[in-house]
């Protein structure tokens, strides 16, 4: 039966009114009409008040949902039955309040009712509607203020289960009284293992830079009431045993009067991450194939061993090392044999020298060694012998004996210079004297090797005299999109056929330019014929995708680089964007704020921008943000053998790729050579490779029998 001037509505309480459901349990008919009348007489415009009545048990389980506010129970109904309904209004009504009603004092039992839960007891006889006005309301309230903050307790309780990183909770002597499923997870523990348990036994802590034990953030807070935050070199121990990195904010609870009677500690696992920024950091310091420190780590490493050797007056020697014939191998036993060569080479020059000694692949097959402060013109001797002989021995390469020898530089501090450029610079003049001399030797610097390098004169000789002979030709290969092998664009390579020489390697005559200063009349000569040559493609409606051509450190520093190429581009009436021009990391890093104005200015020009050979020199992360790249080609050194390759080097990879991606900048991948790796590379999310697999480089007719007879790819 329902008293009430208006509609249901959401149960709730303002200043006086009464919103109450409530549940009577009475058998007997004279007292609900006593009960009825007396809760109408109660009632006024304002309350609404919904009463239902139950005397078995299948009314009383209809008649409990929703839930009652309030229960009315009669002690009239037989001691079995009471006891049964007692047990019926737990499971049904929860933590309704119970008020016994009775027709006096003695048949009340107030014992046996209060243990079914009565909160209070009224007599019918002196029932009226003031006493319920102020009991029933009051009991009303009372509950549902702590039905609320139960609820709240009980959504936090959700929250913090919730959540993915660990929670533990501690009292003000340090032990647990809290735990979340992740803290458990991630200590390997059950609830039961750590509640009560001291934390600091629980969570043992250490630095892992040092060592040393580190004091338990919980007791930290204990002792000082404020916020303690963990640095990422904190490492958790397990009680299994098993370590782990985390990182943690622990705060202090407090009571009402601000005494600290308990901490929360949130933390979560950062061994992953600190183990790929370990990755990461390697990467720009070392050469990805072999593992050993790059040309900049060199760098950086004989700048700070001659401010040692200054300071103790003391001598010091710079080898410049280079594999004799091992262009032979690659062309001979593939790619592959020779990046296997490369690596057993390396590991056996670790074995030549000390661990306060350096060495570092500076590219391709050459290596410099750094020897520490007080090595001696003997020592530097003894040390040549000693790779000479590693190197000559057989190496087992794919199930053949692999043999090679190797040509030795060698420079000597302060003899042979005060500077670490000019160091490597004589290290590599005795090298190159080395090898005129027959290879498989090494020489120390002497000052007429700088007049008498008769192979690097002659090399730039014949430079000088191509480039009015018309001896150099460009070649192309082609840029393949892996999601369906179709052409995409080129790269143009340099060749050079020398009437006496045959076809010179590129790399040969490339360092001689540089070095001679020649590169930038070849370089001007590259860009003139590469946009002839991408302009007549264009004009027949078979450009094949932007064409790329590789840009020099001197080049780019010339000051009318911008000018020029505008120039070239508007000869050819050529549209900038099928001009690509491919930058090495040193070129950027040499200058990086007048790197970063001139790659503005030729963003502006309209021609796109890529890193050549990422992975192989710095590979500082910073430029990536700075510079506006449009393009990073990956060594091949990330590529070869990808598909097969140790988890390492495989997340290595997909991690410059997610890299690339996340910045927007398109990769490709280049020295492809197997279905496998372009597979690999597809399914990783690389865009586009270039690579033996598709074609060597040809000349520009080849090339476009060979591509363009069908449209090429969109951009």
């Amino acid at each position: 039966m329902c008293y009430c001037h208006r509609r249901w509505r959401t149960p709730a309480r303002e200043g006086n009114k009464m919103d109450i459901h409530m549940l009577a349990v009475i058998r007997d008919p004279s007292e609900r009409a006593y009960l009825e009348q007396t809760l109408g007489a109660l009632c006024r415009a304002e309350d609404v008040i919904t009463l239902q009545f139950a005397c078995t048990l299948a009314e009383l389980g209809r008649a409990a949902i929703p839930p009652p506010d309030l229960v009315l129970l009669s002690p009239s109904l037989q001691q079995d039955s009471l006891l049964e309904f007692g047990e019926a209004l737990r499971a049904v009504c929860g933590g309704s309040p119970v008020i016994v009603l009775a027709h006096d004092i003695a048949q009340l039992q107030a014992r046996q009712e209060l243990k079914l839960g009565a909160v209070a007891y009224l007599v019918n006889s002196t029932l009226g509607r003031e006493q319920l006005r102020q009991v029933v309301p009051s009991v009303v309230s009372a509950m549902r203020q702590c039905r609320r903050q139960m609820g709240d307790q009980a959504h936090g309780k959700v929250v913090l289960d919730a959540i993915a990183d660990a929670v533990i909770s501690t009292n003000a002597r340090g032990s647990v009284d809290y735990c979340n499923p992740a803290a458990r997870r991630l200590l390997n523990l059950s609830l039961a293992q750590i509640l009560d348990m001291p934390v600091n036994e629980l969570m043992v802590l250490h630095d892992a830079k040092s060592q040393s034990k580190l004091e338990h953030p919980v007791l930290q807070v204990l002792a000082s009431g404020e916020v303690v935050r963990v640095g990422g070199d904190c490492v958790l121990t397990r009680p299994d045993g098993i370590e782990l990195m985390i990182e943690d904010a622990t705060a202090p609870i407090a009571d009402p009067d601000g005494r600290v009677r308990g901490v929360v500690m949130v933390f979560h696992d950062i061994t992953t991450a600190r183990e790929l920024q370990a990755q990461v950091d390697h990467l720009a310091w070392h050469d990805f194939l072999t593992g050993l420190p790059n040309r900049f780590a060199a760098q950086r490493h004989l700048n700070q061993i001659l401010e040692q050797a200054r300071a103790d007056d003391a001598p010091l020697a710079v080898m410049y090392l280079d594999l004799d014939k091992f262009k032979l191998v690659n062309d001979t036993l593939g790619h592959a044999a020779g990046d296997a060569l490369l690596v057993s080479v390396a590991s056996r020059l670790r074995a030549c020298f000390r661990v306060v000694d350096l060495i570092s692949r500076q590219g391709g097959d050459e290596f410099v060694v750094l020897m520490a402060p007080g090595t001696s013109r003997l020592d530097a001797t003894h040390a040549a012998q000693r790779i000479s002989a590693a190197v000559a021995a057989p190496h087992e390469i794919d199930g053949e004996q692999v043999h090679i020898g190797c040509s030795i530089g060698m420079a000597l501090f302060p003899a042979d210079g005060d500077s670490g450029d000019v160091l490597l610079r004589h290290a590599d003049t005795a090298l190159h004297a080395a090898k005129a001399g027959g290879r498989n030797g090494w020489r120390f610097f002497q000052p007429e090797l700088l007049s008498n390098a008769i192979e690097r004169r002659q090399l730039e000789n014949g430079l000088r005299q191509a480039l009015g002979a018309s001896e150099f030709e460009l070649f192309y290969q082609p840029k393949i999109r892996l999601s369906d092998g179709a052409l995409c664009g080129c790269e143009a390579l340099l060749r050079w056929q020398h009437p006496a020489w045959g076809w010179v390697d590129p790399t040969r005559f490339i360092r001689s330019a540089e070095e001679s200063g020649l590169i930038i009349p070849l370089g001007r000569w590259v860009l003139r014929q590469a946009t002839r040559q991408a302009q007549r493609w264009q004009h027949a409606g078979q450009l094949p995708g932007a064409v790329a051509i590789n840009v020099s450190a001197l080049e780019l520093r010339q000051t009318g680089f911008a000018d020029y190429l505008s120039d070239c581009l508007r000869r050819a009436a050529l549209d900038p964007a099928a001009l690509q021009l491919e930058l090495t990391e040193s070129a950027l890093m040499r200058d990086m704020p007048g790197a970063q104005a001139l790659l503005q200015r030729l963003k502006g020009i309209g021609v796109s921008l890529a890193i050549d050979d990422f992975g192989t020199g710095y590979s500082s992360l910073s430029y990536l943000a700075d510079f506006p790249i449009d393009i990073l080609k990956i060594d091949r050194s990330f590529v070869h053998g990808i598909d097969h390759a140790v988890s390492r080097r495989q997340t290595l990879l997909r991690a410059v790729l997610g890299l690339a991606g996340s910045l927007s900048i398109a990769a490709v991948a280049e020295g492809v050579e197997t279905v496998q790796e372009a597979d690999f590379l597809n399914d990783a999310g690389c865009p586009q490779g270039q690579g033996y697999f598709y074609s060597r480089a040809v000349d520009a007719l080849t090339f476009e029998r060979m591509f363009l007879a069908a449209p090429a790819a969109a951009p």
